[in-house]
């Protein structure tokens, strides 16, 4: 294997492979490092007694017209093997079946036959809905975002639009603000569905989530939603596939233990390099490199002159002394970081197919009680598509379960944490008998759950942290942390960095941060 390289990207995340893809199909002689086994990070699968789970995210969005998953299978021409749903979710609370309809219509009514509120109930969502587009719009033009300098600010005034005013007004208040402006804050089931709602998305609560960030949160159940077919993985293995007929390579059992950035001494060092400006401009005495150390024995230094870090933030700042900078605002974004605990079971079920076929696929359970242990008061659970015949085997089907854990650095293998499992796992497998009518626990075939701990040494995540940074550290949005470092040539993506979570948004990031990094250059 090759050590030098035009650009290394660590961890294989959607958002590292989308920047990755995005450089090799400049010309630039890309390698992709992950530390696992297989890629896609929190949006992966696994094979484990003969049935495939998914690791982390089991919902699709963002493929309309000019959305992110839209611009990345057009400009590198990838397909996906994806299926679309009819019905986006169904929300349980209190013995209430609450249908997360697709379309905004249907879904305001069915929020008024709920929750009421009358004309103030629909107002909240038209804003909703408003503010959720303008925000992914605004997030496409705004490629320079958070602003770092004058020239930043010039860029982004080229793309200003008026209408960028409210959706900047809006990123200032709370959802519960909005709510108490409408009057509508008293309904505590309301107040109930909206917090479980936001964790989903936004990583937090209506009282603590900027409203603008939660207006896209709240309405992707809104956006047509799609499966992949043999697992979220596919949509790693899609990319990498494309990613090596432009030249590039994906590496595995490459956990990074060291990053080094070092001054060249001469040019003989870097022979293999390329431009890296696309004008031309080659590496020359004094110019620097990255070296990137990982623990795998056969290849463990590699080198480039462009970094491209899809690990989480507290994660980076521990493996290099070149970012001070990025360390002091990891550190400052330690407080009310989520873990996650999830499950994945294999049922066999007496329903045929026609029976599953116009079923919904992904429902949120609330709890009676908050799960113990930092647990949340909801569980989300996604199930296995019936037109998916690689997850789907005869009768048998497989569900996802996830749920919020508080203070993921808590969990650790001790001698109480067998016990801790499986207190958790009984809560859920009792909600999930009370919830379905075809959920017998006696039919069940394998379980298998994960914890923080489990998270950690999955993905290499620290503390098993998973989700991103909550929305309530952003009520300034120019404290939202760049896909820039402070060393031009290391770029950042991922669920860390702006513009956030979900898999449309780290695709995103990762296109942004090649395209700022090239027209920084030109400039």
């Amino acid at each position: 294997m090759e050590k030098e390289w035009d650009v290394i990207v660590l961890g294989s995340g959607l958002g590292g492979l989308s920047a990755a893809l995005s450089f090799a199909k400049k010309g630039k002689r890309v390698l992709v490092l992950e530390k696992g086994i297989s890629p896609g990070g929190s949006a992966s699968s696994f094979l484990k007694k003969g049935f495939v789970f998914e690791s982390g995210a089991t919902t699709l969005v963002g493929f309309e017209k000019g959305y992110p998953m839209d611009r990345l299978t057009k400009e590198f021409e990838v397909q996906f093997p994806i299926l679309p749903i009819k019905r986006s979710m169904i929300v349980h609370l209190n013995g209430k079946t609450i249908e997360r309809y697709k379309d905004r219509e249907l879904w305001t009514r069915e929020a008024l036959r709920v929750f009421g509120g009358g004309i103030r109930m629909v107002f909240f969502w038209k804003i909703c809905f408003f503010i959720a587009d303008k925000l992914w719009d605004l997030s496409g033009r705004y490629k320079f975002f958070p602003f770092r300098n004058l020239r930043d600010v010039w860029q982004g005034f080229k793309n200003f639009r008026p209408s960028d005013i409210l959706v900047f007004c809006f990123s200032l208040v709370s959802v519960r603000f909005v709510q108490k402006i409408l009057f509508l804050h008293r309904n505590e089931e309301w107040n109930r569905f909206l917090d479980e709602q936001l964790l989903i998305t936004n990583q937090t609560i209506a009282k603590e989530s900027p409203f603008a960030m939660a207006a896209a949160g709240l309405t992707y159940p809104n956006l047509q939603n799609y499966i992949v077919v043999g697992g979220m993985v596919e949509l790693s293995n899609v990319l990498i596939t494309r990613l090596r007929e432009f030249g590039g390579e994906f590496l595995t059992k490459q956990e990074v233990s060291k990053i080094t950035k070092k001054d060249h001494t001469n040019k003989v060092e870097f022979t293999n390099s390329q431009s890296i400006d696309g004008n031309g401009y080659q590496l020359s005495v004094g110019s620097s490199h990255w070296e990137v150390t990982s623990k795998n024995r056969d290849n463990s230094v590699f080198i480039a002159p462009i970094l491209v870090s899809n690990l989480p933030i507290w994660n980076l700042v521990e493996l290099t002394d070149a970012l001070p900078q990025l360390q002091t605002k990891a550190k400052s974004m330690e407080v009310g970081i989520w873990g996650a605990f999830t499950m994945g079971i294999a049922i066999e079920v007496e329903m045929d197919q026609s029976t599953w076929k116009d079923g919904c696929l992904h429902h949120q359970i609330h709890l009676e009680q908050a799960l113990p242990y930092g647990g949340g008061h909801s569980v989300f659970v996604s199930l296995s598509h019936p037109e998916d015949l690689i997850r789907t085997k005869n009768r048998t089907r497989i569900l996802s379960i996830s749920t919020h854990i508080a203070n993921p650095e808590t969990w650790k293998r001790d001698t109480s944490y067998p016990k801790r499992k499986k207190d958790i796992e009984s809560i859920i497998i009792s909600a999930l008998e009370k919830t379905f009518p075809w959920f017998l626990r006696e039919k069940i075939v394998f379980t298998h759950s994960a914890t923080p701990v489990t998270w950690r040494t999955w993905t290499g995540r620290k503390w098993g942290r998973v989700g991103g940074i909550p929305s309530s550290y952003f009520f300034n949005p120019f404290r939202m942390v760049s896909n820039r470092s402070e060393d031009p040539n290391l770029l950042l993506t991922g669920d860390t960095v702006y513009p956030g979570q979900g898999i449309p948004a780290v695709v995103l990031g990762g296109l942004h941060a090649v395209e700022q990094f090239y027209m920084r250059k030109r400039g």
